[in-house]
């Protein structure tokens, strides 16, 4: 899955979450992290960024587990994406 359709899943995914549809979510979710540790395999990120993106994930998986739907959402969309725009532009 090449860079841009891992940021369009991004925006499926917050689509989904504010609709209400969390098991679509979930299951997207895991398949464009799937996608996201094939495309980082391929490149050299620096450690800060790298830190950044793990950050943000631990604070996402945490508001998963919590079955807050909307502050995962709001991470993907204000935090997790930006962090991933620039990793690709690394």
């Amino acid at each position: 899955m090449p860079n841009e359709h891992i940021s369009l899943s991004f925006r499926d995914i917050i689509d989904s979450l504010r609709c209400g549809d969390y098991s679509v979510a979930s299951s997207r979710l895991n398949e464009t992290l799937q996608c996201m540790e094939t495309e980082l395999k391929n490149r050299k990120v620096a450690p800060k960024q790298l830190q950044k993106l793990l950050y943000s994930l631990e604070t996402l998986f945490t508001m998963q587990k919590m079955e807050d739907w909307v502050a995962v959402a709001d991470i993907l969309e204000f935090e997790f994406t930006g962090i991933w725009k620039e990793l690709m532009q690394s």
